[in-house]
């Protein structure tokens, strides 16, 4: 399991920054705090996975969920009206408008819930099944 929370750590950096270096979309505010949540497990997942550190769950598992709960706010953001004119971003590109929409109807914060709820369940799993001598 700390390999798969590592595996879906590195897909959503590199997708993240396939999407903003390489595709050219300027991430908001709340996709940079996303991103904050989301860099650092990758090197600290991978490090962690080499070394067969078992015990860095217990650490890094609150990484994800806060990144959830963000991608939470902006997916809501975009999908509710009423909270589209939330102040919650700065400059850049408006958090509550989608920059793009895979299959008509997917956007960013969906696809980044949807990472940090899996690297989320990933980990808690991990903590809750692992044998208990590590």
């Amino acid at each position: 399991m700390l390999y798969f929370a590592w595996l879906l750590s590195l897909i959503g950096t590199l997708g993240s920054l396939y999407l903003s270096e390489i595709m050219g979309y300027a991430p908001c505010t709340l996709c940079w705090y996303q991103r904050i949540c989301l860099f650092p497990l990758t090197i600290i997942l991978a490090v962690a996975s080499w070394d067969k550190f078992k015990g860095i769950a217990r650490y890094v598992v609150w990484l994800p969920i806060f990144g959830m709960l963000l991608a939470l706010c902006q997916t809501l953001m975009q999908e509710v009206p009423s909270l589209e004119s939330l102040p919650l971003c700065g400059g850049g590109h408006e958090c509550g408008v989608p920059a793009y929409k895979f299959f008509g109807w997917i956007t960013f914060p969906m696809l980044s819930l949807a990472n940090f709820t899996l690297i989320s369940l990933c980990l808690i799993f991990f903590l809750k099944y692992r044998p208990k001598n590590d």
